[in-house]
């Protein structure tokens, strides 16, 4: 009885035993479902978020799902094709909106309006000439229509476009000569970078600028014979200041330009004498760059450009110009061309000078010995000696007393000379709003008025 009751208890906690195993593999099952419903919910969500799934094929094969089968509750999901992306045909072929259609037909009548602007301009351009175009155009193509003619015209036409980019700013670049007591026999134009100043630029000092040896007195000697004209090669932004201090009186130096005065032609910048309001033919240029007198190099006497170094080339110069403004001659070119080298001119024209003084000398002696008149009345040697004196000496003698009665005067008004420059400067300032209302004088005005 004892021993039956045993096994009868044995077989229930058999059973219990079997019976709470099997609720744990159920609960255990249940969760490794749970668990993994779970992990693939959170794999397709950062799928869809991050486009790559956090879980590795490792860890779901732990979780009991077959990732052989694809129709399986764990497997991952099949990929689909893409679609045919918006306005695009499955043939290939894109698909136009509505307004990239609007957009092609603005286009094409863009296009269409445009060629037909530029085909009735090239043909408005090739008309006849009208009664109203400068002289110096009608001159060059003569009427008609012959295809030719229009294409002449319609060159000469456009070219004129860019004159205004290509010449001086006014047709005349200075004004009109003062007249006869007051005016300058010639006109000597001067360059300023390298021939009366010298800059150069180095890491340590920057910027610096050299002064050539002589060049106040050339220019207070010469202007006392020239209308001295400061032609600067570089723009007025540049050198103003420098041709400033070069002579801040204005007292030598008449008229300051620069390289927006120049004419811009075959890609180089030209000083071009003709446009100076002045004759030719009484005009001398003094350039380190034959570029600059390219129009007229009759008239240049060109210079070596200066490298800082002192030197006395500059003053060489100065009994040469000074003989040619005292001879009165009415063109200055053909005694420039008379100088095979121009470069070498102060030691042809020492050369030539030395000669004529010998030959003066000895006429003068001539002229003593064959005077027996003079010889007994004892005026003889007085009357010889003065006329002994050699015309270009006298000249020369003549132009150092001058020379030093005008630097007299100078230092004595200078002071008055510079507050009337500072009240004539007060008096042409403006500003930009007057340049742009156009209330600032013209060149003529100012001209009329002083």
């Amino acid at each position: 009885m004892f021993a039956r009751v045993i096994s009868l208890n044995g077989k229930q906690s058999a059973a219990r035993f079997v019976a709470r195993s099997g609720v744990c593999n159920g609960t255990l099952a249940g969760r490794y479902l749970s668990t993994s419903r779970f992990l693939l919910q959170e794999a397709e969500k950062s799928k869809g978020k991050a486009g790559k799934s956090v879980l590795t094929d490792d860890m779901l094969s732990k979780a009991g799902i077959d990732l052989d089968d694809p129709l399986s509750e764990g497997a991952k999901d099949p990929v689909e094709p893409a679609e045919p992306a918006a306005g695009k045909k499955r043939g290939g072929r894109r698909r136009q909106t509505s307004s990239e259609i609007k957009r092609e037909r603005y286009a094409n009548w863009f296009y269409v309006f445009s060629l037909a602007g530029l085909v009735g301009t090239c043909g408005y351009m090739c008309r006849d000439w009208d009664s109203d175009e400068p002289e110096e155009m009608v001159s060059q193509v003569e009427r008609g229509y012959a295809p030719s003619l229009m294409y002449q015209r319609f060159k000469l036409r456009f070219n004129s476009l860019f004159s205004y980019f290509q010449e001086p700013p006014f047709p005349d670049l200075l004004p009109p000569p003062p007249p006869a007591p007051y005016q300058r026999p010639l006109t000597l134009v001067l360059t300023l970078e390298d021939l009366l100043v010298h800059s150069e630029w180095s890491q340590k000092t920057g910027w610096r600028t050299a002064k050539r040896p002589g060049v106040d007195y050339f220019l207070g000697y010469l202007s006392q014979y020239y209308e001295i004209v400061l032609f600067s090669s570089n723009y007025m932004m540049y050198s103003e200041r420098i041709a400033e201090k070069l002579d801040p009186l204005h007292a030598f130096i008449s008229y300051n330009l620069f390289k927006e005065h120049c004419v811009y032609k075959d890609h180089v910048h030209i000083k071009d004498l003709s446009k100076l309001n002045r004759d030719v033919r009484k005009v001398v240029i003094m350039d380190t760059d034959a570029n600059s007198y390219k129009l007229q190099p009759e008239n240049a006497l060109p210079m070596a450009p200066w490298d800082g170094k002192p030197d006395d080339k500059l003053i060489q110069m100065i009994p040469f110009l000074e003989y040619l403004a005292t001879q009165q001659v009415d063109d200055v070119r053909p005694v420039l061309g008379s100088f095979p080298d121009r470069r070498e001119i102060p030691s042809a024209f020492a050369q030539r000078v030395s000669k004529l003084r010998e030959k003066y000398t000895e006429d003068q002696a001539k002229k003593a010995e064959g005077n027996w008149a003079l010889k007994l009345l004892g005026v003889g040697a007085t009357a010889g000696g003065a006329r002994s004196k050699f015309p270009l000496d006298l000249i020369r003698d003549e132009g150092e007393k001058n020379y030093v009665r005008f630097m007299k005067l100078i230092d004595e008004e200078k002071e008055k000379l510079r507050i009337q420059q500072e009240k004539m400067a007060g008096k042409t300032t403006f500003t930009l709003k007057d340049y742009v209302e156009g209330n600032v004088p013209t060149q003529s005005n100012r001209w009329s008025s002083s």
